[in-house]
């Protein structure tokens, strides 16, 4: 049982951090959400209380507010987790398979690619030549050329000039260069000239899209597999890590509210418990805050 809430609260952190690389912790997360409405509560129930000199009448119409305001507030949060769920699911697909792409042998490659460019509507006839694709794009004959590059790789100008050199003269109307990496700066220049055959060059973001339409990427089932995979070498990687990074600007955001309402209760004496559990409720937090920081540089 407790292993499944562990699992659960670790793949909720990773699905709710902005960087793939340091999922949130969800405590800090639970922090951040009760200081706004704790701040909220307090500052409402401070004007209220100045406005009507009901004590009883301005703690129920603050917890009310801030109860509304705390659902609506939670609803925006779950719908961001929605689409950020999304969207961390799919880097690590796509990251997936870029990898998986510089490890194929030549002849899966090129079924890698045949059956990427089978998304591309306007492309048809696509034959497999000796180094290279034959194609009608819009019913004009385009050749195909492609680079595997290993993972984070470049395509150089003079591997995209070669090819170009190669085709220019043979009747094509269009030419399309696909790496499974990057190109070099002067390659992009050799697209942008004003060519008598024009080249296009797709480089692995483009290819990755077009993986996508074909339905190439990884199924559900071993998503999940990749994200828990993700996660484990993260934690990994926080074992192994020894510096210490703490966040002193979360400390110094709840010390500074504690200060503020221990200063008030001294400035109200009729409320000073109230403002004097406020101070402390918020230095708790700010020192929680710092722990947690602290175990996540060390562990």
């Amino acid at each position: 049982m407790l292993k499944t809430c562990l699992h659960k609260i670790q793949t909720l952190s990773f699905y709710m951090s902005d960087d793939i690389d340091k999922p949130r912790p969800i405590l800090g997360i639970i922090m951040d959400f009760l200081l706004i409405l704790l701040g909220l509560f307090s500052l409402l129930y401070l004007w209220l209380v100045y406005r009507t000199k009901s004590p009883l009448l301005s703690l129920i119409i603050s917890l009310l507010v801030t109860g509304l305001f705390g659902f609506g507030l939670f609803l925006k949060k779950r719908s961001g987790y929605r689409k950020n769920r999304n969207r961390m699911r799919r880097f690590v697909a796509r990251e997936y398979m870029a990898d998986k792409l510089s490890l194929l042998s030549r002849q899966e490659f090129e079924w890698h690619i045949i059956k990427a460019l089978s998304s591309i509507k306007e492309l048809s006839n696509l034959e497999q030549r000796k180094g290279y694709f034959k194609a009608l794009y819009n019913n004009m004959p385009v050749a195909i050329g492609y680079h595997q590059a290993p993972p984070n790789g470049h395509e150089t100008y003079e591997g995209v000039w070669s090819f170009y050199n190669s085709f220019r003269s043979r009747g094509y109307s269009g030419l399309i260069y696909i790496s499974s990496g990057y190109f070099e700066e002067a390659c992009h220049n050799l697209e942008d000239r004003d060519l008598d055959t024009p080249i296009t060059l797709l480089n692995i973001d483009n290819l990755l899209d077009l993986m996508e339409k074909a339905h190439m990427h990884p199924d559900e089932e071993f998503l999940d597999d990749l994200v828990q995979e993700k996660i484990r070498k993260y934690r990994e990687k926080l074992n192994k890590d020894k510096e210490k990074v703490p966040a002193f600007y979360k400390l110094k955001r709840y010390i500074t509210s504690s200060l503020l309402f221990f200063g008030a209760s001294f400035l109200f004496p009729s409320y000073f418990p109230f403002y004097f559990v406020l101070s402390i409720l918020f230095l708790v937090l700010g020192l929680l805050s710092q722990v947690l920081s602290s175990n996540r540089a060390v562990h």
